[in-house]
């Protein structure tokens, strides 16, 4: 039996590392905080913050990505371009802000959200179209297998 949670798989290797640095860096955040109480670090912890919620958001923001794209490579016919539907959208979205920016710098100053956003609609509408695409493949294996 393939147990595909439990296969060295390449999606599991490239993750592996920075999802343990990021649980390692989560368990250094009470440290923090306690010195932050005290009087401590008052200047050096806002960077620290800033970089670690900065970089989970890309960290997610780039996985959000990654689905759509390896669904693209694997999906045929119709399920293709259901898969490719989040990337337009991201991509008339990255062209509606560069755009604002250009003609007006202070429009979309809240751009990131924007994007973080964008991969945590996109996360919901992956899961669910992997999921109809499965019940349909089930639904034709029943059918098609004999009783």
């Amino acid at each position: 039996m393939n147990n595909s949670l439990a296969a060295n798989t390449p999606w599991k290797r490239a993750f592996s590392m920075p999802m343990a640095l990021l649980c390692c860096a989560g368990l250094g955040m009470p440290t923090l905080a306690r010195a932050q109480a005290l009087g401590g670090l008052e200047s050096e912890s806002g960077w620290l913050w800033t970089l670690l919620i900065a970089a989970f958001v890309l960290i997610v923001t780039v996985a959000s990505a990654v689905l759509p794209y390896s669904a693209i490579r694997q999906w045929r016919g119709a399920w293709r371009v259901a898969a490719a539907a989040p990337l337009v959208v991201l991509l008339l979205w990255l062209a509606v802000i560069i755009v604002s920016r250009v003609l007006t710098t202070d429009s979309h100053a809240l751009w990131p959200l924007e994007i973080f956003a964008w991969a945590m609609l996109n996360m919901i509408y992956m899961v669910s179209i992997m999921t109809i695409k499965r019940m349909f493949a089930k639904a034709d294996e029943d059918n098609s297998s004999p009783d």
